[in-house]
């Protein structure tokens, strides 16, 4: 907008240069002045606030408590049935240990009997008459005899067939003592300790085992053999290869024991050597 300054005439149009009444030249129009500011009043300082600002959750629904857990009657059953199970096979099982302890003591104990000599008899186990073949030590009537049997080896058993030093005074031909070593068993022996001094006269032998004429051909025989006494002295014993009882008379030797060690033997397809029976004929 321009305006005269003689007659503060106004025009409107920009392209003019003089005033149309008086012919002065146009000046631009001044504009307004703004308002004066406003002065607002001071704002209060925003507090921060020092501690975390924890988030709040509305409309959350509360945790309900846990149920009871109810109990199960077929999972207690199954429970109470596997214990009753396990507490049965326990049983079972400590039955078998307590009974192969038994056994195993039982044929600890039968590897040391000492049976007994009396008026012509000796205690032994239960035998039929086959078996026994009239095979015991004999003496005059008086206290019975105690007589203990050891080995300087014998053979593992065998199922249920035991070879201990004992089997040879047990009156059974269907037992015997059999050596444990490699080979024949030369050197080896068999004792026999009396519970006192006696008066010895003969001692009577099954060379072999007796069980029946194919395992006696099956194991080695005594040939030979050396009788030691409790006196000092000893005899060179020899016996025939045959499956029948055999005697030898010693005179009177005083002894407490009697060991025979292998000297030579009669040689079967088994290399082990063996020995039915051995009696004692004696006095007081």
């Amino acid at each position: 907008m321009l305006r005269c300054p003689k007659c503060n005439r106004q025009y409107n149009d920009d392209t003019l240069r003089f005033c149309l009444e008086d012919g002065s030249p146009l000046a631009p129009t001044m504009r307004e002045e703004a308002p004066a500011t406003e002065i607002l009043p001071r704002a209060q300082p925003t507090l921060r606030s020092s501690a975390p600002t924890v988030p709040s959750y509305q409309n959350i629904p509360s945790l309900a408590p846990s149920e009871t857990r109810q109990t199960n009657p077929l999972l207690t059953g199954g429970v109470i049935a596997i214990a009753l199970l396990l507490l049965l096979l326990v049983g079972i099982v400590a039955f078998f240990v307590i009974r192969q302890s038994g056994t195993g003591q039982a044929n600890q104990a039968a590897a040391n009997p000492t049976p007994t000599a009396n008026s012509g008899a000796m205690q032994t186990s239960k035998a039929t008459a086959d078996d026994r073949d009239d095979f015991s030590s004999t003496s005059q009537p008086g206290t019975p005899l105690k007589i203990t049997a050891s080995s300087s080896s014998m053979r593992l058993a065998v199922q249920s067939n035991t070879y201990y030093p004992a089997n040879a005074i047990d009156g059974k031909r269907s037992t015997a003592w059999i050596e444990g070593v490699d080979g024949p068993g030369i050197g080896e022996w068999i004792r026999f300790d009396f519970d006192r001094e006696i008066n010895l006269h003969r001692i009577l032998f099954q060379p072999g085992y007796f069980k029946s004429p194919a395992i006696w051909a099956q194991n080695n025989r005594l040939a030979t053999l050396t009788a030691q006494f409790s006196d000092g002295s000893s005899r060179e014993l020899t016996f025939e290869n045959r499956m029948d009882s055999q005697k030898v008379d010693l005179g009177s030797v005083k002894t407490r024991w009697v060991r025979l060690t292998i000297g030579a033997v009669y040689y079967g397809t088994d290399p082990d050597t063996a020995i039915s029976e051995i009696a004692f004929e004696w006095e007081p």
